[in-house]
């Protein structure tokens, strides 16, 4: 059990926390920095999946995360690994968007099928090309 809780604490370590201003992501230089503001962004809300409510402030962080998302997305494909790739990046885009509209909405059951459905993209994702 120590030896499990290390290892998580080691790679939770491994991410480094950016937030990026969302009008300053078109200018970063490195696959890592737009992965790292990912991670920040969406492991908190990943959290959150299967909540029976949000709050108000709970749908004011999906449209961020959403906002933050849709740049970033955009911003992969400046790092493409190749047509899949791009394709999952616009996959996300698609998710990111559905958040937004949840969020606006106050849709709790779609603000739990965006960031469910984006949770397993970007496993898909990293199972490929990480």
């Amino acid at each position: 059990m120590r030896k499990m809780l290390l290892l998580a604490v080691l790679a939770l370590g491994c991410v480094k926390q950016q937030h990026t201003p969302v009008a300053d992501i078109a200018k970063l230089t490195s696959l890592d920095d737009v992965m790292d503001n990912q991670a920040t962004t969406m492991d908190p809300q990943f959290k959150k999946i299967g909540g029976a409510k949000f709050e108000d402030a709970d749908f004011a962080a999906f449209a961020d995360a959403a906002e933050r998302l849709n740049a970033t997305t955009l911003k992969i494909k400046d790092f493409s690994k190749g047509p899949d790739f791009d394709a999952l990046a616009m996959k996300l885009n698609g998710k990111a968007k559905a958040l937004g509209a949840a969020a606006t909405a106050k849709d709790t059951a779609a603000a739990n099928g965006a960031l469910g459905d984006m949770k397993a993209t970007c496993k898909e994702c990293h199972s490929k090309f990480r």
